[in-house]
């Protein structure tokens, strides 16, 4: 075998790796609500009223005509998804302390390795 083979294997293992990873924490995720019936519900009527801002309150709107749903928007599918930036921009301001101090208790969470950059180095796959 060659170097360049090898390293491709390696790469191909590592990628199918981090890969089953994400997906099962995507299941989690998914699988866990965030808010229960009754937050949900408060959080739409606080984004129709406007409280949120105005891009909740037209998401809000498209939600109401149809055109999309909350999980869409969430998610990322929904054509409205870009509306939420300016309130998870400000969510992420207001309470980025709050929420790095329940991820460095939480004895589950495992940070991300890194992107490979200079000052991020990118998991080791052992041969």
């Amino acid at each position: 075998m060659t170097d360049a083979y090898e390293a491709v294997r390696l790469a191909q293992s590592a990628f199918r790796l981090a890969l089953g990873d994400a997906q099962a924490h995507l299941a989690r995720v998914a699988a866990t609500p965030v808010h229960t019936p009754e937050q949900r519900a408060e959080l739409e009527r606080d984004a129709r009223s406007g409280r949120l801002g105005p891009q909740m309150q037209t998401i809000a709107e498209k939600v109401d005509a149809r055109e999309t749903s909350w999980g869409e928007v969430f998610e990322g599918s929904s054509p409205y998804s870009d509306l939420l930036l300016p309130h998870l921009s400000a969510m992420e301001e207001r309470y980025a302390e709050v929420w790095k101090a329940a991820l460095e208790a939480d004895p589950d969470f495992e940070p991300l390795v890194g992107d490979g950059g200079p000052d991020r180095p990118g998991p080791r796959v052992e041969p």
